[in-house]
């Protein structure tokens, strides 16, 4: 099974993040999913539905920020633990 790493930094590409998370995760893919170096800033029903549905069907969902690992249920990384994920991962799509 090939690994996907979805890295998203930019606050303004998070749903397209999360949304091409969940899609590659439907195409049988392995996913983990980064948010860096900030805090999810909308965080409304349709995002917490579709985060809640990527993690049902198996996705991995890491920050740097420990305010999401907090609020919402994200496995806190350092830096470094991310870049080592990452490194492992057959694609990465940069957001």
């Amino acid at each position: 099974m090939k690994r996907a790493a979805i890295i998203i930094k930019d606050t303004r590409q998070q749903y397209e993040g999360l949304r091409t998370s969940v899609g590659l995760l439907l195409a049988g893919m392995a996913v983990q999913m980064f948010v860096l170096h900030h805090e999810i800033e909308i965080m409304d029903e349709a995002y917490r539905d579709n985060m809640t549905f990527l993690d049902e069907i198996g996705g991995q969902r890491y920050s740097n920020n420990s305010e999401n690992a907090e609020k919402y249920g994200f496995s806190h990384v350092t830096i470094g633990q991310a870049a080592e994920k990452v490194r492992l991962a057959d694609i990465i799509i940069p957001f």
